[in-house]
């Protein structure tokens, strides 16, 4: 690894708040690179999102995360000692609608489901919310938010960057590195060397559109956490839902009792264009069936770029062109999942700990 006296003149700009720039930052900044992390949004998480208020709160992006890799475990126990992550202990139920009657009466067709627990698996989640691991993971380093890039360019060997909000920046960077979807990547495609362009192309996104739906009492259903569909077809036609989860299961959770409610990619992709309000009505809807009844709110958000899927296997986690100091990082280029975010941004940073420039 780097000393901190061999890297501390390096100045790397990590674009992309979310896992994977995260454990890219973290790492560069522990090995003494001089690291500034880029966010458009006001805070930083990505899709380890939580909406909240003075009374209630909702992860609305990912759910829970597993570890399977020893690294990852032993990542995920640190953070756990620190209170910045828990197991998340909570009734995982699975519903099968194809052999579910038609919709009734509300509330009465759940009477006839058959909610299946799922096998034991170690879940967790940030605490007290989504964001808290992101959050407590950045805050050694130098986060600047509200930024949006929208240009760059390698000048005498360095990296210039310009943003929506504050025009070219006074900043001159060494390394670059792109933490954000592979969609917000297309007008930074020019840059890129010509042999990225298999792996960029063989990557497609999926859209899920969520729904936070808040309750005056407890809901008395039989499962904290539910994934609806098939066994084999994890975005069924038979429901608009794909997984629903109870908020305050969850460890560190406080307020009004709030569930979130995520369409299958097949029903998002029909309706991907309706209104926020349309989207709202639809899910509810969806989860009175399986025994809820009218919330007294409900809000919609769209995920764009929800879950990554390759058209072909990928050979890395993460992009890296020495020549030009530019590597690319981010969960959609391994599993799609919060340990492949952090696998991609922390391998990508090892890069810079052995380059000569």
């Amino acid at each position: 690894m780097a000393t901190k006296q061999a890297s501390a003149q390096r100045r790397v700009a990590v674009i992309g708040a979310g896992m994977a720039g995260a454990s890219a930052s973290v790492a560069l900044h522990t090995a003494g690179f001089a690291v500034t992390l880029f966010e458009k949004s006001r805070g930083a998480s990505g899709r380890m999102s939580t909406r909240r208020n003075d009374e209630w709160q909702a992860d609305h992006g990912a759910q829970y995360f597993t570890a399977k890799s020893p690294a990852f475990q032993a990542e995920v126990q640190a953070w756990c000692n620190k209170g910045w992550a828990a197991a998340w202990e909570g009734r995982i139920a699975k519903l099968d609608l194809t052999k579910a009657s038609p919709p009734g009466e509300e509330g009465k067709a759940a009477q006839a489901l058959r909610f299946e627990p799922t096998p034991p698996t170690p879940r967790f989640v940030g605490s007290p919310r989504m964001t808290s691991i992101v959050a407590a993971m950045v805050a050694p380093v130098h986060l600047t938010t509200q930024t949006t890039i929208t240009g760059a360019q390698r000048v005498e060997g360095q990296w210039r960057l310009a943003s929506k909000e504050h025009g070219e920046l006074p900043q001159a960077f060494d390394a670059l590195i792109w933490a954000i979807p592979r969609p917000q990547l297309e007008p930074f495609e020019g840059l890129f060397p010509n042999n990225w362009q298999q792996t960029l192309n063989s990557i497609n996104f999926a859209p899920c559109w969520a729904v936070m739906a808040g309750f005056d009492r407890p809901l008395d259903l039989p499962f904290d956490g539910l994934f609806v569909g098939r066994p084999d077809d994890p975005q069924p036609e038979a429901s608009p839902l794909s997984w629903v989860a109870r908020t305050l299961s969850k460890p560190g959770r406080t307020g009004q009792e709030t569930w979130t409610l995520h369409a299958s990619y097949s029903f998002t992709q029909q309706h991907l264009n309706d209104t926020p309000e349309a989207m709202a009505e639809r899910l509810t809807q969806a989860f009175m069936y399986l025994g809820a009844p009218r919330p007294e709110w409900a809000l919609a958000h769209r995920w764009l770029y929800a879950l990554a899927e390759s058209t072909e296997p990928l050979a890395t986690n993460h992009l890296w062109d020495e020549s030009s100091q530019l590597g690319v990082c981010g969960d959609w280029l391994t599993s799609g999942r919060v340990e492949g975010a952090w696998q991609s941004g922390s391998q990508l940073a090892k890069h810079l700990f052995h380059s000569p420039k």
